[in-house]
């Protein structure tokens, strides 16, 4: 295990983070007047590096710690980690979900063709009507060399519905279409900006990738560790690997560190908070009280995006300066900023996010908005998916990559 662990991380570290090392050596270096000469290398990075190595991983694990046995079947194997529509971008599933359902023989069925093309639509829906339309709006902000205060704020909210929108797309996108061909992929996200806490947020955002975290990172750290001091060094290492897995780059590493202490604060702090709501009469209203929880995790969420955004350590600090200024939460500032958007780029966008809300409003009050769907007449069912595809073709904005596909 250690030796398969160890040949799978020489190769992503090479081709993922060697020039990263080597870069922030050479500045050491010139900054102590030392002498490196290793020059930077011109390396291509393979494609998905970084979700199959995890699978990899996983599988090393699981069959070492006696949960999973070795498959012996090369195809099988092959499959597992090659697998098309997972391949590129998650979700990161593990060889005992996977691995049964590839040995099933799968026969043409109009109920999983159905979902997956409905699945594909809606992920299409948010890639190019979403994230799309989003993507120009928050690079001309972030590439700017002066933007004010209050077009980051906007940015970066808006930068954080992008991500979702992308990422979550990507995932609906791949679901689909493994289900069209009968594999059933684990859901990667859950609404993950309604999340009440940073701990809760985490349940919903990337899921598989969370768990994988948790399962051969935290949990390894924590064994036989009782010391809260202790465990929160836990916390904040498994999200500095989080933040380093993410991107090659010092902003990773601190978005890391901010969400590892965002966790550990949370955590250390929950009584106290919890006597605080009930010291104000705030719990007397769950509603109030919950939407509370949902905004405030919703711009700690946005605040540590501005270093996931930015493309250096040093614009990533001017623009959080600027994200914390009481005066770029003005009003007046934030309709200014408003500007970014064309009138009728403004009225699509928003017309189309509202849709993408009563989706989650139904999904909140159902387990499905497909099933929801399904039990609707006839002719509603279809107006909705006409509606979806239509939109897509007509409104759907294009040439931009998947955000997590560069990951």
């Amino acid at each position: 295990m250690l030796v398969g662990i160890c040949v799978l991380l020489f190769f992503l570290g090479w081709f993922k983070y060697f020039n990263f090392v080597n870069d922030s050596i050479r500045a050491i270096s010139t900054y102590m007047n030392w002498n490196y000469a290793i020059p930077y290398q011109e390396i291509i990075l393979p494609l998905a590096i970084s979700f199959y190595t995890f699978q990899a991983v996983s599988y090393l694990v699981d069959i070492s710690r006696g949960k999973q046995k070795a498959e012996r079947h090369y195809g099988y194997f092959s499959i597992y980690f090659a697998f098309f529509p997972q391949l590129v971008a998650g979700p990161i599933e593990r060889a005992k979900k996977l691995l049964p359902q590839f040995k099933v023989e799968q026969t043409l069925n109009y109920d999983n063709i159905s979902y997956g093309m409905k699945r594909i639509a809606w992920g299409f829906f948010k890639k190019t009507l979403i994230a799309d339309r989003l993507a120009p709006i928050v690079a001309s902000v972030y590439d700017s060399p002066d933007p004010t205060g209050s077009q980051i704020v906007l940015a970066t909210i808006l930068f954080s519905v992008q991500l979702y929108a992308d990422f979550s797309a990507l995932s609906d996108i791949a679901i689909g279409c493994a289900r069209m061909h009968g594999i059933r992929l684990t859901e990667n996200f859950k609404q993950p900006h309604f999340a009440t806490s940073i701990g809760d947020f985490w349940n919903r955002w990337h899921i598989t990738l969370s768990t994988w975290l948790r399962d051969y990172i935290f949990m390894p750290l924590c064994k036989g560790k009782k010391k809260r001091s202790e465990i929160y060094v836990a916390i904040i290492i498994t999200f500095l690997i989080s933040g380093v897995w993410h991107g090659a780059a010092w902003t990773f590493v601190l978005w890391g560190l901010i969400h590892g202490f965002y966790r550990a604060f949370g955590d250390h702090t929950k009584h106290f908070r919890g006597k605080m709501a009930t010291f104000i009469h705030l719990d007397q209203s769950p509603s109030l009280h919950k939407w509370m929880k949902i905004t405030t995790t919703f711009l700690l969420v946005c605040f540590s995006r501005v270093f996931f955004r930015s493309d250096s350590v040093t614009a990533a600090f001017e623009h959080a300066q600027q994200f914390l200024s009481p005066s770029s939460w003005s009003p007046s500032g934030i309709i200014g900023a408003f500007e970014m958007f064309s009138l009728l780029d403004l009225m699509i966008f928003s017309f189309f996010f509202i849709v993408m809300q009563l989706f989650h409003y139904i999904e909140r009050n159902n387990t499905s908005t497909w099933n929801w769907l399904s039990q609707r007449p006839a002719v509603a069912r279809f107006a909705v998916y006409v509606l979806i595809v239509v939109s897509v073709l007509v409104f759907g904005a294009t040439g931009q990559g998947f955000v997590y596909g560069g990951f």
